[in-house]
């Protein structure tokens, strides 16, 4: 019914509800968009015994979400500002399928950009330890 209850709709009716609203017609106005074609389902989800107690519990959570939520912009600017001189690394190491702009900021900020220390890819490979191993005891693999 509702894909990101941190949406819009969603968080205005976590809001409302810790405001002291019980009601659920007007819990369910609250929609926005495609979720305004479900305000009978909505309604129905929305009745029951919220308390204040409930509101007090809910007001913690959604503060301590939005405080991490505060915390992982401020890394991300951080990020964003060391890894800048590296921009156009980043961008060709995230047009391969699977990186990503993440992947390929982890895989600068622990290799680097000078592969001049690698004689060879073997030696990279080996050094980011996914070289296959020989696990042999007694002749035996």
């Amino acid at each position: 019914m509702i894909s990101d209850i941190f949406g819009k709709s969603g968080r205005d009716m976590l809001d409302a509800l810790i405001a002291g609203q019980r009601d659920p017609h007007v819990l369910a106005e609250l929609a926005r968009g495609s979720m305004r074609g479900k305000k009978s389902v909505l309604q129905e989800a929305l009745t029951g015994h919220f308390r204040d107690h409930h509101g007090y519990l809910l007001k913690m959570m959604l503060d301590r979400a939005d405080a991490l939520t505060a915390q992982i912009e401020a890394l991300t600017g951080r990020i964003d500002e060391a890894i800048a001189p590296f921009a156009a690394q980043v961008t060709q190491l995230d047009e391969i399928p699977g990186i990503g702009k993440t992947g390929a900021q982890e895989l600068i900020a622990e290799i680097g950009t000078d592969m001049t220390r690698f004689p060879t890819a073997g030696h990279l490979v080996s050094w980011a330890k996914y070289a296959p191993k020989a696990r042999q005891s007694a002749g035996k693999n």
